[in-house]
Order: C-alpha cells, then structure tokens, then sequence
C-alpha cells in the first residue's frame, strides 16, 4: 500500500489500529505557498555573535529578522520556547526588541547569554591578554582535571591537560561584575572542547575517531582557542555597534525551562511576537542536542546525569504506552496510524514528540498577548516511508486552541548537513530523499 493509500486508510481508522473512529479530511493544505525569497540563498549566517559557536540545526538570521520584523515592532517582546543558541534572540536585540527564550540545555543557553549581551570590544581584549597570562603561566597535572566518566576516552591525556589550563584560567575571572566577561571565555572555551575532542567535530552525535584517524588526530586545544576568541571578538565589535545604533535598553532574558510545562516566569498575555524552530522530532532519531553538547557540558562543570540524559527529557524523550492521538489533529492521527500498519514501536515514539508539542503549543499561547502572532519553522520529515505534515499538524493544533492560522510559507533549504537521499530501511540501494524544504507557519491569536 502507497504512502497516499495508508493516510486516506489511517484518517478513517483514526491512531489506535482497529478501533474505527471517523477522524475529519484535512483542510489546511491550501495555507502553503511557496516563496523563493525566503531561502537566503548564498547569504553569510555568521555575522555579528552568530558564528560564536556552532550549534545543530540554528535558525538562519536572515528568517529570525524577517519574521521579526514583518509581525512585531520596536520595543515590543518577542519570545523563542525553542532558543537553543539564540539566534532569534540576537536578532531581536538588534532590532530593538525585548526578548526571552526558553531552553532546557544548558550549553545553549551559556551560548544565547554570551550573543545577546554587548561587551566592549576594548574591554575584552584587555582581558584577553590577562587571561593569556594566566594560562601560560598556569601549571596543571592530573589533579585539574574534571571527574566525568570517560574523559580519557572521548581526550587525549595532553589535550585534556591543555584544556585544564585554560578553563583554570577563565575560572580566575571571578568578580560577580564580570560573569559576562567569563562566560564569553566560557564559549570558546566549550567550541574549543568540542573540536578538541576524539569525537568527530562534523557529527551532531559522538563518534569516536576510527583508530587509524585518531592516531593522527592531534590537536592543539590552545590553538584552538586563541583563534576562536579572536574571532569572536571581532563579532562582539559589530554586535556591539548593531546595539549601541539601537539604544542598549532592550533586554534579552534566557530561561532554564521546560516549554511542555506552564511557563510561570513570564506574564500571561505579555508576549507580542513568537518566532521559533522547534524540534523537527524527538533528539534520539532526528538531532541528538545532548550529545552534540555533553563533552563540553561535563567540561563546564554542569551536573554529569542532566548532560548524559538530556536527549530523553527533549520533547519526545518518553514514548507513551499507547497510540492514543491528540484529536487536536487529524493529520497527526492519520500519519501516525500510517506508521502503526508496520512498526508500533516507532509510531508511539514518533506520537511522543507530538503530544509534547501540542503540551508546548498550548503553554505559548497562554503568553501571547490578543493580536499577538505565532512564527514557527519547522521541516517535516519522513518515518517508515510515511510523510509526517508537521505543518499541517501545528496549523491544526493551533486552530484548536483559538489560533487563526494565516499562512504557510513554503522555503527551500540551500545548504544541509546531511546527504540528499537516506535509507529508510537500512537496505543497500533503498533511498529516499531527506529535508529539503522549510515551512513557517504564521498564526494570530485572535484579538
């Protein structure tokens, strides 16, 4: 049976397998509409605090301010539940916006505090002689090293004490005043962790080095580092202009959060504008966000069990026990019955994701303000040879909670960094084409 066959055969029968439950036709598709002037093709990402650190699956800034500023205007407060890194963030201090984001790993949100808060660029250069000094003349052994398991597997033992001396040197900037100071360090710091390891730097997932290219692989983690602070800097200086052009009043607040809960830390109603790019699923079979951070997450000195187990509290984390669908969407009951004809397993933990997703969706809009409007770019990809609408599926979850959806802005993605066909069934010659479109659903809430 066809991919279109088994969706119009699932809509009928609803999620749970035989149970028959007539589940409505989908009425959304009409919303998308294709536009080339959103894929930035060839444009440069890494300006400004951009390219401080690399990150899975960032929101390109040419969208971020787009959509900032086509659905908010100066002074007003835009939140991103998903900010990973924060390039929304950085892009609404520029353009004279209020801020908060919401995340759940901690190394994203050192990475978003360091790109939205302007430093004098003179002032950092100072302190980065200092801090050379310091790192030079620091003398570590075995006893500086942090105790996390398997350090010496994921670290060559010279690599490891060179990065001991430069996190004890960083770790002297300690005056309360400065912790700005330090944890822009700390950045290039955790970039250099990364690239430093015998993991393979372009992996989102930690993959040991073949023994044949970890002999060779030697690298020099103060290098490294001095590099990347350089450059860094010179981001710091545009950015810094960029906020000094717009008044330096605009605050940008990175919460420690889960967006499936109730967002208690914002005011109910506050929020002008939500512009975001959830998960496209869940961290253990699309973008492993834990792994790509927890080296340098156990470098940082955050709690080791909360970094080896972030992928699971991620959304979708926790597949139910059941194949009960939110009956917010038919479209979601359809694709996931479509999944259940041949893997159970993986339709209840594709549903997993979704279930938190709506959980999400519905905790946002309560801190949206009447009038307000939802952005959200997402990808929909493909299990079991089944395409998941999750367009379709936002734009009907939220049209359940009262959101008037107004379009769907259909992109194509330039650049990707995974191959343009994968084998869905792991049979040598069974391709099927990846991600290669973008869509942004735009939504208001009535007012």
């Amino acid at each position: 049976m066809n991919t279109t066959h088994m969706l119009e055969s699932a809509r009928l029968s609803g999620c749970r397998g035989g149970r028959k439950t007539q589940v409505p036709a989908v009425s959304l598709a009409g919303l998308r509409e294709e536009d080339n002037s959103w894929d930035y093709r060839g444009e440069f990402t890494k300006h400004l605090t951009h390219g401080f650190h690399s990150y899975p699956a960032m929101m390109i800034p040419q969208v971020a301010r787009r959509l900032i500023e086509n659905y908010s205007k100066p002074g007003d407060t835009v939140l991103d539940p998903f900010c990973g890194s924060g390039s929304v963030l950085v892009e609404a201090k520029v353009l004279g916006r209020n801020s908060w984001g919401i995340d759940l790993n901690r190394v994203a949100l050192l990475v978003a505090r360091a790109k939205t808060t302007p430093i004098d660029p003179e002032r950092l250069r100072s302190e980065y002689f200092h801090l050379l000094e310091r790192i030079y003349g620091c003398d570590c052994d075995s006893a500086c090293l942090p105790e996390f398991f398997n350090i010496d597997y994921w670290f060559k033992a010279p690599v490891a004490l060179q990065l001991a001396r430069i996190k004890r040197g960083i770790e002297a900037i300690s005056n309360p005043q400065d912790i700005h100071l330090r944890e822009f360090f700390l950045v290039a710091f955790s970039e250099t962790v990364r690239l430093s390891s015998n993991s393979r730097s372009h992996e989102f997932k930690l993959f040991r080095y073949s023994p044949e290219k970890l002999e060779a692989h030697n690298p020099d983690p103060l290098a490294i580092f001095r590099e990347k602070v350089e450059k860094n800097i010179e981001r710091m200086r545009d950015f810094y202009l960029a906020c000094q052009a717009n008044g330096t009043n605009h605050w940008c607040r990175p919460l420690f959060a889960n967006t499936a809960e109730p967002i208690s830390q914002i005011p109910s109603g506050s929020i002008d504008a939500v512009v975001t790019s959830p998960p496209y699923g869940d961290s253990r079979t699309t973008v492993a966000y834990g792994q790509f951070s927890r080296l340098s997450a156990q470098w940082l000195g955050f709690d080791d069990l909360e970094a080896r187990t972030l992928d699971i509290n991620l959304m979708g984390g926790r597949p139910p026990a059941t194949l009960d669908c939110p009956r917010s969407s038919p479209s979601l009951q359809a694709a996931v019955s479509a999944i259940a004809e041949t893997d159970q397993l993986r339709a209840r933990q594709v549903l997993a994701f979704y279930i938190d997703l709506e959980k999400a969706l519905h905790n946002i809009v309560d801190v949206v303000r009447p009038g307000g409007y939802l952005c959200i770019v997402i990808g929909n990809r493909r299990v079991r040879r089944v395409q998941l609408p999750t367009d379709l599926i936002i734009a009907e979850m939220g049209s359940s909670r009262g959101l008037a959806p107004e379009k769907i802005i259909v992109r194509n993605i330039p650049s990707k960094t995974m191959p343009l066909k994968n084998s869905p069934t792991n049979v040598a010659g069974d391709l099927e084409p990846t991600m290669h479109k973008e869509y942004i659903v735009v939504m208001k809430k009535p007012g």
